[in-house]
């Protein structure tokens, strides 16, 4: 969670007190163990907090209100009486402002049986194989001819048939209803020439003329069972034992991955001001090797479309240059996506497209390395959903988003991810909500990923796999949270549900440049940092956690951010650039 988080979940908190203010409600003394839904307002040492995400505090997590900011937000000083207020005016509900719906994806049986115009009673279809159907309900009516058409596809010979169940990438062909279509991206289960923004285009062909079939209405049935159109089962994804040591599932990285130093220092670069001042690009020192440019957000009018507007501080044309020239010296630019304000809803087929589109327009633009994936809101997964087979439209969406683009910019792309904790190693202790909402994420993006680093700040403590709490700014921390990301962990402790480890090259961890960084805290010193690290990747300088195995090709470390790095020297960057020199490259 970036700094700028504090300033969006403030109005919330401030929304969601105040209404609470006007009813007159007295808050609860906070207790663990019990269940807390979003916007709840407890009492706890004296003062009011409010929930920011539904969540259980689990008895011995340790997740009271003062030491999860990720969970709670202070809002006030608690009272026992607090004075009545006027009755509150009824708060606007969230279906108050029409949001348009998708349309969903039409199906090939739709297509071919169309509804007749009924000036009584309702359509019941009878067989959708043959499109016979028939009117219930009015006058008994005079049997009226219904002309369907009955589709007479000319097979394209040499490309193959579409099916729903293939998996298709950029510039594959099939063919459909006599016409052949063309992938755009990455696709499954998408119907060719049925979605305005869909990843198919038509290249040659079109659906034939029908030869009209005069089909009668039947006589009236008094009941019909709707039959149900078959949805293609996928492939079961085989559980390893809990026994088993599981081999990492994504693709070694070969001669085609994006080239990057072995150990690699990660900062983001602020796009606005927030007090820690701004610089241009051009000014970022050389330890940073991947800078990512914060931040492309959602546009609160378009479902899917992301925008990136440069501030007023800063000159396109010299921004554009800078880019250039970072990258003329062998160094990442990335655009970040999300960042605390950064809302982007992804809930359908066609905000999808409408992301992939334009987030390729922003990548083209400027000529940006890759994406960096740092959704920190809208990301919630329904309880004990499974990674592997993931449910949640903004998971899945996103998943085959980012495919679309690593497609269209080609193997050079880079992918990173800068989740919380809570929606990633989070997911150990408990799946649901945003416990372990990115691990579908992860794992639907382990071929393309480079690289992960989770935010180890602004999280208070939580479980490793050794079900131990750690607190944040510690050695133990990175080291038992990192370690979680090498070696695998079963989600929710359920060993059937194992999420196999990362390799070690497509692995970091994020701590904040300054503690001005992290106000919730998680800061750490350069000096304690090297520590985690010398027992990570050399079993050297360990706390009370040590991994079972040296990781020598961890990839590296992330801060938030090289902006707030600056107010010290760049004491982040050139520790931990000359601390990774010292191994061999």
């Amino acid at each position: 969670m970036k700094s700028s988080t504090l300033m969006h979940r403030a109005r919330l908190v401030s929304l969601l007190a105040g209404l609470m203010l006007a009813a007159g409600v007295s808050a609860a003394t906070w207790q663990e163990g019990n269940t807390y839904t979003a916007g709840t307002v407890v009492d706890y040492n004296g003062k009011t907090y409010t929930a920011l995400v539904t969540h259980t505090a689990y008895a011995g997590a340790g997740w009271n209100p003062a030491s999860t900011p990720t969970l709670w937000k202070e809002t006030g000083v608690s009272s026992a009486t607090p004075t009545p207020g006027p009755t509150a005016t009824p708060a606007p509900t969230a279906t108050a402002t029409p949001v348009p719906t998708a349309m969903p994806t039409p199906t090939a049986t739709a297509t071919q049986c169309p509804i007749p115009p009924l000036a009584y009673g309702t359509w019941v279809w009878d067989d959708l194989a043959t499109c016979s159907g028939h009117i219930e309900g009015g006058a008994t009516p005079v049997p009226t001819p219904h002309v369907l058409p009955t589709a007479s596809p000319t097979p394209n010979t040499g490309v193959p048939a579409w099916s729903s169940t293939a998996v298709y990438t950029g510039g594959q062909r099939v063919s459909y209803n006599g016409a052949v279509y063309e992938a755009k991206w990455w696709t499954q289960n998408n119907v060719p020439g049925t979605e305005q923004w869909g990843p198919w285009k038509l290249v040659s062909g079109s659906t034939p003329t029908p030869s009209p079939t005069v089909v009668p209405t039947p006589s009236p049935i008094p009941t019909a069972t709707p039959i149900a159109t078959a949805t293609p089962v996928p492939t079961a994804t085989p559980v390893p034992t809990a026994t088993a040591t599981p081999a990492p599932t994504a693709t070694p990285c070969a001669s085609d991955c994006p080239t990057l130093p072995k150990h690699a220092v990660v900062g983001y670069w602020h796009n606005f001001d927030n007090g820690s001042g701004v610089i241009r690009l051009k000014d970022v020192p050389d330890e940073y090797d991947i800078i990512n440019v914060s931040f492309a957000e959602g546009d609160p009018w378009t479902k899917g479309k992301a925008v990136f507007v440069l501030d007023k501080l800063f000159n396109e044309a010299e921004f554009l240059a800078d880019i250039k020239a970072k990258q003329a010296a062998g160094k990442k630019v990335q655009v970040s996506l999300g960042g605390a304000n950064g809302v982007i809803v992804l809930d359908s087929p066609a905000a999808r497209d409408i992301f992939i589109s334009s987030m390729g327009d922003i990548i083209a633009k400027y000529g940006f390395d890759g994406v960096d994936v740092d959704i920190e809101n809208n990301l919630s997964i329904a309880a004990g959903e499974d990674f592997r087979n993931p449910t949640t439209p903004q998971v899945v969406n996103l998943v085959a988003g980012v495919k679309a683009l690593k497609q269209r910019f080609g193997s050079n792309f880079t992918v990173t991810m800068a989740p919380e904790v809570a929606y990633v190693q989070g997911g150990y202790g408990v799946s649901g909500g945003i416990w372990g909402g990115y691990l579908g994420i992860i794992h639907g993006l382990r071929n393309e990923l480079t690289m992960l680093h989770v935010q180890h700040y602004n999280t208070g403590s939580i479980s490793g796999k050794d079900d131990k709490n750690y607190t944040q700014g510690t050695v133990d921390f990175q080291v038992a949270m990192t370690d979680m990301l090498l070696t695998g962990f079963n989600v929710g402790r359920d060993p059937n549900k194992f999420f196999p480890p990362l390799r070690a090259d497509q692995v970091g961890f994020g701590v904040p440049s300054t503690a001005s960084a992290a106000p919730a805290g998680g800061f750490i010193s350069v000096a304690d940092t090297q520590k985690a690290l010398d027992c990570l990747m050399k079993l050297q300088n360990c706390g009370s956690y040590k991994p079972a195995a040296a990781q020598p090709d961890l990839r590296g470390v992330m801060t938030w951010s090289i902006n707030w790095d600056k107010t010290t020297g760049y004491n982040f960057a050139k520790g931990h650039k000359a601390y990774f020199n010292t191994y061999p490259q």
